[in-house]
């Protein structure tokens, strides 16, 4: 007889939806930590994130989450995010995919669920995904966004939209409006250095597991541009191969806010 039950618990377990856990810490430095229902702990590789979890890290964290959908997420150094859902199955079955972003820096590359399953909220709005890697930097009055691959949707909470759909190209949003800023060949001098300092991952890698890498990031910002020819982004410890300059457009202005 309780062979028989050991048995049927067995099938049970084997039969429930693969949705246990949303997701698993591939790379953790010190620093970070899990709050969920009970309570706080420090993350550690290989820790499961679930549905409503929150990651937070102090000024040395770095947490590199991977998804059963292939979906990539890093929180970077004095950020803090919430797990809203995560209803996808490897093949791409179920709901949303739905973070809050609520402060700090992040890397985002989409899996392979459907595009328009992907959303992430911020304090100032929303980006929709189709199919992309980006780098994203939170504050509480406005966000901003670096893309490399695909499309971005970024909107307001005032419901202002633009969609960001080149490389390298960077769009914000805050309270009133949502633009884009330009291509990141357009900023010299003191705002390509904040730039630098906004999306850190596009100056170097080094700090990530290879599989968090994304090809061409780091030429957004270490590729010479005229005519500062001293500019801050001329080297780079991780090296990509150069790539044409694209014509410079007219600089806008670059909001920024305090680091982290």
């Amino acid at each position: 007889m309780l062979r028989l039950v050991t048995s049927i618990v067995l099938l049970l377990l084997v039969a429930q939806p693969a949705l246990a856990a949303s997701g698993k810490a591939m790379g953790v430095d010190p620093a970070a930590r899990l709050e969920d229902k009970s309570g706080a702990k420090t993350l550690v590789v290989g820790t499961d994130v679930f549905i409503g979890d929150r990651v937070v890290t102090d000024a040395k964290g770095l947490v590199q989450l991977l998804f059963s959908d292939k979906t990539k997420l890093v929180v970077g150094p004095r950020s803090a995010l919430v797990i809203e859902d995560y209803l996808l199955r490897e093949d791409g079955s179920g709901g949303k995919f739905a973070i809050n972003a609520l402060s700090g820096t992040f890397r985002f590359v989409t899996g392979g669920a459907p595009k328009d399953r992907y959303l992430i909220t911020t304090p100032t709005g929303t980006v929709g995904v189709r199919g992309t890697a980006f780098d994203l930097n939170v504050h509480q009055d406005h966000y901003s966004l670096l893309l490399f691959h695909g499309a971005v949707v970024m909107c307001n909470t005032a419901r202002k939209c633009i969609t960001v759909d080149d490389f390298c190209d960077v769009g914000m949003a805050d309270l009133t409006d949502a633009r884009l800023l330009g291509n990141t060949d357009d900023f010299v001098g003191a705002e390509r250095t904040s730039m630098r300092g906004m999306f850190p991952w596009a100056v170097s890698e080094s700090d990530l597991l290879r599989p968090f890498w994304v090809a061409q990031a780091r030429q957004c910002l270490n590729r010479a541009v005229v005519p500062n020819q001293t500019d801050a982004g001329a080297g780079n410890p991780d090296s990509d191969p150069q790539v044409p300059q694209r014509p410079s457009r007219q600089q806008p202005g670059l909001q920024t806010g305090p680091k982290g």
